[in-house]
């Protein structure tokens, strides 16, 4: 099995029963789409929540020959609201639009999952050479590189949410007691409190 670019922070109604301040809430009488948008919104505090200790894990160089951090897939690690299934949210690493995209990391794949093809042969895509920064930070240019050896995945996202599953727990109860004793609006957003 593959390892995972992102990891889905899913409520199901099995768990629901479990939660003190859910059962307050029943109790309280609020329908059930209010109760979602609840739940949604403790989902998405907890997903920001888990941010945090990916970045930490995240793998990244000391420094590049070109005068860049290293730091691309750190900066890439996100948290969104699931977009079907809801209440969820998840936390992952954001795509980018195109490789130029500083915003994401459009080889998170390769990260997460590493390579098993081998050998595996690189050409490019534009133009007739490719241009890059070898291990000793000289500019190299080739036809093509190919990779001799597998490249392994390091499923940093996955691990780090699991250490972490206490700090996603505690996040998720304390966001929705909080949000349950604000009280839950019928229109509009919820505004999530702050937590100690």
């Amino acid at each position: 099995m593959a390892a995972k670019s992102r990891v889905d922070i899913e409520i199901s109604k099995k768990t629901i029963s479990e939660i003190s301040s859910l059962s307050l809430a029943l109790a309280a009488g609020f329908d059930e789409k209010r109760l979602d948008k609840a739940l949604q919104a403790a989902s998405n505090a907890t997903a920001k929540a888990m941010v945090k200790p990916v970045k930490a894990a995240a793998p990244t160089r000391k420094s590049r020959s070109d005068g860049g951090s290293g730091n691309r897939i750190r900066r890439a690690v996100w948290a969104q609201p699931v977009m079907r299934d809801k209440p969820g949210a998840y936390v992952g690493i954001r795509p980018g639009r195109t490789r130029e995209d500083i915003k994401g990391a459009y080889y998170r794949w390769m990260v997460t999952s590493g390579t098993s093809r081998v050998p595996y042969e690189i050409r490019p895509k534009r133009g007739k050479v490719l241009r890059f920064f070898g291990s000793d930070g000289t500019p190299v240019f080739a036809k093509s590189v190919t990779r001799k050896a597998a490249v392994p995945g390091r499923p940093f996202v996955t691990d780090a949410v699991s250490k972490n599953a206490q700090l996603a727990l505690d996040t998720f109860s304390m966001t929705l007691t909080a949000i349950i004793q604000n009280g839950i609006p019928k229109k509009g957003r919820i505004k999530l409190p702050k937590l100690k």
